[in-house]
């Protein structure tokens, strides 16, 4: 009896170590980057604090994530990480966006969405991870979205002339071609990032 309560144990250990994990799907990976770009963001806008007390209008150069649509020939979604200083313009250069700390590739793509040698591919949703549609609840442009942080942990929905701050928390929720979705959350005041 002793033996074979032996045997069943042993049979379990090896068992639990050798159970199937399952992979992780496209739209898992795109939720991991984007998490992952999304506090890279609110990290280099807490060490590189844009208010000016001579500048009326610091806060257009807030670090900010933007999902942009592809050319209509192209089709897709991406996003930008950015920092506006050529004047709050919305026009920012490739120059202007942050590069990715791994690879030391900037963050920005055209809206052609082709990849040249010093740009990420992995902010290219659609054609990286079959992303479909994204949904900012937060937004209060005409654009998809954008998210944007000061030095003091505030969260913004729009610069400009009229900044808006987040003062609910804003869900981004991707889908990719199955119409699957997963969200992430960030809190208002803190721009702490939850998934789901």
């Amino acid at each position: 009896m002793l033996e074979l309560l032996f045997i069943i144990v042993i049979i379990s250990i090896i068992a639990s170590q050798i159970t199937i994990k399952p992979q992780n799907t496209n739209l898992d990976l795109a939720v991991k980057q984007l998490k992952l770009y999304i506090n890279y963001t609110r990290y280099i806008a807490h060490i590189d604090n844009k208010y000016s007390i001579d500048d009326p209008e610091w806060k257009k150069k807030l670090w900010t994530l933007k999902f942009q649509r592809c050319s209509s020939t192209t089709g897709g979604l991406y996003f930008v990480v950015y920092s506006d200083t050529s004047g709050g313009t919305a026009h920012f250069k490739k120059q202007e966006c942050l590069k990715d700390p791994l690879s030391n590739k900037y963050l920005y793509s055209n809206y052609d969405c082709k990849v040249s040698n010093d740009e990420s591919r992995y902010i290219l949703l659609t054609k990286e991870y079959g992303i479909e549609k994204v949904e900012v609840s937060c937004n209060t442009t005409s654009a998809i979205g954008q998210i944007s942080f000061g030095y003091d942990g505030r969260v913004y929905s729009k610069l400009g002339n009229n900044p808006v701050e987040i003062n609910n928390r804003c869900d981004i929720k991707i889908y990719d071609k199955e119409n699957r979705s997963r969200t992430i959350s960030i809190e208002p005041k803190t721009g702490y990032i939850l998934d789901s």
